[in-house]
């Protein structure tokens, strides 16, 4: 193994007072370079994260790029490690944490800090065109590392797990950053797992942050990115496990025997949703209050795939407040936490099997 050590400047929606370390793998902190750009108005807020890769795994390159290999390589492999691991923290825990990287050319127009005393300034001021980086003059000594750093920062805040993911989910400059107590064991099983059950894990959280990133331009789009994140795991913990599933006949997969029955006939079934309901049932929940809500979840799901239905509010803008847009809003909301609490208990129950407390 060749490491070789990184420091980037990656952003969240929420700002980070603290720092985080897993182990020698990655740490986060905030980003408080005396040169480095900020904005009360900004949405991206930046912070600090260091990580390494391993040069012996740099990728190959198509033969037209041969002459930058040197540069290239190891770039995508820098690359491709910094969105798993911010992929991976948005996933499990309550922030939508990214690297800001836009190559698109967009206009755009230049803020002060202070709106309503410059609105002249504004007024004068041209749409220019930009690209979307975050730059300075003195950035590439700032990110300069050959090693983790040592840190100032206190510890991040922890919460309960319990108490985590009912937490209000939703990013805001007016909140930090904050952290469950399962994040460490989270982090230590996904570490752990063996080439192909992580990149199953990578999949499921690129999911989960598609729906995320999407949530509120393409609703209904996002509600289904979520559902796929925990259909994606629910076909992984179930590919070679049919614990008592009996066919009786393999080629039309009609059914003897099967842990789930059917409610009203009481014959056995074994078919998408009754996987998806029960994966819930062993690593979410099995309260009948939570059982409801997975139905009510995959039959909307079913809905919007096989109906053609649209959450409100993805067709056109409606200002009008209904019961039904609310209700609408807070399962897309579940969703997205159900979502993120099934993977983190998934990762961290072990065989036991064990709701989380």
């Amino acid at each position: 193994m060749k490491r070789k050590y990184f420091r980037n400047i990656i952003f969240s929606k929420t700002p980070i007072t603290g720092h985080f370390r897993f182990e020698d793998e990655f740490q986060i902190y905030p980003c408080d370079y005396e040169n480095a750009p900020k904005s009360k108005h900004a949405n991206d807020i930046p912070l600090i994260i260091e990580f390494w890769i391993d040069e012996n795994e740099n990728p190959e390159v198509p033969e037209d790029l041969q002459s930058i290999k040197s540069f290239i390589s190891p770039t995508t492999n820098q690359t491709n490690k910094l969105s798993r691991l911010t992929r991976l923290l948005s996933a499990l825990t309550n922030h939508r944490i990214h690297n800001l990287s836009e190559t698109e050319l967009k206009w755009g127009t230049p803020l002060p800090d202070d709106l309503e005393k410059d609105k002249e300034e504004i007024n004068n001021t041209s749409s220019s065109l930009i690209m979307g980086i975050y730059y300075y003059p003195t950035i590439g000594n700032d990110l300069k590392i050959d090693g983790f750093s040592e840190q100032r920062h206190p510890l991040i805040n922890i919460i309960p797990h319990k108490l985590y993911y009912q937490y209000d989910p939703i990013d805001s400059k007016d909140k930090e950053i904050v952290l469950p107590n399962t994040i460490y064991k989270a982090l230590l099983k996904y570490f752990s797992l063996d080439t192909k059950s992580r990149k199953i894990v990578d999949t499921i959280c690129h999911l989960i942050c598609n729906g995320i990133d999407i949530k509120s331009k393409m609703r209904s789009m996002s509600f289904l990115s979520f559902v796929s994140s925990i259909e994606t795991l629910v076909n992984f913990e179930y590919k070679d496990k049919k614990e008592g599933v009996e066919f009786e006949c393999h080629d039309c997969q009609t059914l003897k025997s099967s842990p789930i029955n059917c409610h009203k006939c009481g014959r056995p079934i074994w078919g998408v949703k009754a996987k998806f309901k029960t994966f819930l049932k062993t690593y979410v929940a099995n309260s009948d209050s939570a059982l409801a809500k997975f139905n009510k979840i995959y039959n909307l799901r079913s809905n919007i795939v096989h109906n053609g239905m649209l959450l409100l509010g993805d067709e056109q803008i409606d200002w009008a407040k209904s019961d039904k847009a609310d209700s609408q809003y807070m399962t897309h909301l579940e969703t997205m936490q159900l979502a993120r609490l099934a993977l983190v208990n998934w990762l961290i129950m072990g065989p036991d099997k064990k709701i989380v407390e």
